[in-house]
């Protein structure tokens, strides 16, 4: 779900680290000869033993052992379902190109609500490890090799051309949040994943107006990721644009594209920032297209009327604007709605020419 294409940073590699470790000990937890009762925080450490003990004891702390231990105490068949669905989710390029289909912890054999609960805060702690002010000050993978989410956030900008740019609404980004791409809460093996954290602009993270916790996915089974966009496996094409209907103050922002299947994801997009499916829709992405298309017209209209001449006609002077706009996709906020204004003048579009002053109405060169 992203209107432009992500790299991961260089730094994804240690959290692909984290990936591993948890690979690592739920395969330890998957032995059908584990017994249950001889796991705690020394066993943990035994598994984890590139890891300093002191900082796995932290990490066993505030009931990760006592998770643990729920997962140990399960069956063997969850416990091996537990391994075999953490190990093919976390293939997630592999995973997008098959179709998708994310499987709920409960549809695993052997799985029963308490299980679930426990593997869901399981993961969703790991998580919470990576905050600066978490109780192990993120996480101390060995040597100099440590990463917290601020320090991902950062060299995951630097490695973007969209640095200012939120990928999901084209919008200034503004202090980053990290969006779990498919939600922590109902995917909680992907927690960590770098293929699902992507830094957003903290409206479109919001969990009452945009996407929040939503999934990406067409409902199931199997949960299809087909017709959505991904930030890093199927993101907008270039040939991607936005058309405006309607007056230049109270327009319609529609994204478009000449192919049937990208128009699926556009849609599917749209939809799922504009809250579509709640009783009081909020049209979060709609309002905010909306609104920098008035205000990019405003000004619009002020610069080619003090510059309208004989040697800039108005035709020229969007035209120059709209190449400008269309270079600085991805890299300057709202270039995309810029963009969409500047064609809807130069289509002529009355509404939109109506205010320019000069003596004839700006004919195409």
């Amino acid at each position: 779900m992203a209107l432009h294409p992500l790299k991961l940073p260089q730094c994804a590699a240690l959290l692909f680290r984290i990936v591993a470790l948890q690979k690592r000990l739920l395969k330890a937890l998957a032995d059908p000869a584990l017994v249950a009762n001889t796991v705690n925080t020394a066993w943990v450490q035994n598994v984890w033993r590139s890891l300093d003990a002191e900082w796995v004891r932290k990490f066993c702390l505030r009931k990760q052992e006592a998770r643990i231990q729920v997962i140990a105490a399960a069956n063997p068949a969850a416990r091996k379902a537990l391994y075999d669905e953490f190990c093919r989710q976390n293939k997630v390029p592999t995973l997008l190109k098959a179709g998708g289909n994310f499987r709920d912890l409960l549809t695993l054999p052997g799985f029963n609500a308490a299980l679930a609960t426990a593997v869901t805060e399981f993961f969703e702690d790991c998580y919470d490890l990576l905050g600066q002010a978490s109780r192990t000050n993120g996480y101390n993978l060995g040597g100099s090799r440590s990463i917290t989410k601020g320090h991902y956030k950062k060299q995951f900008r630097e490695a973007n051309i969209t640095k200012v740019v939120c990928p999901y609404c084209d919008g200034d980004m503004g202090t980053p949040e990290l969006d779990h791409y498919y939600s922590k809460t109902h995917f909680p093996l992907l927690a960590c994943s770098p293929w699902n954290l992507v830094p957003i602009c903290k409206s479109c993270n919001d969990t009452t107006i945009a996407k929040g916790e939503r999934l990406a996915l067409t409902p199931g089974p199997p949960r299809s990721s087909v017709d959505w966009l991904h930030p890093f496996e199927c993101p907008a094409s270039d040939g991607v644009l936005i058309q405006l209907t309607g007056n230049p103050r109270q327009a319609v922002p529609q994204l478009r594209s000449l192919d049937a299947s990208e128009q699926r994801r556009l849609d599917n997009h749209h939809w799922l920032l504009d809250r579509l499916d709640q009783a009081n829709p909020s049209r979060y992405l709609s309002n905010r297209w909306t609104n920098a298309a008035s205000t990019h017209f405003d000004v619009l209209v002020q610069q080619v009327n003090r510059r309208t001449n004989a040697a800039n006609p108005i035709d020229s002077l969007v035209q120059i604007q709209l190449e400008d706009h269309q270079a600085a996709r991805g890299q300057t906020a709202s270039a995309m709605v810029h963009a969409a204004v500047c064609q809807a003048i130069l289509d002529l579009r009355p509404e939109y020419i109506e205010e320019f002053t000069a003596s004839n109405p700006p004919v195409l060169s």
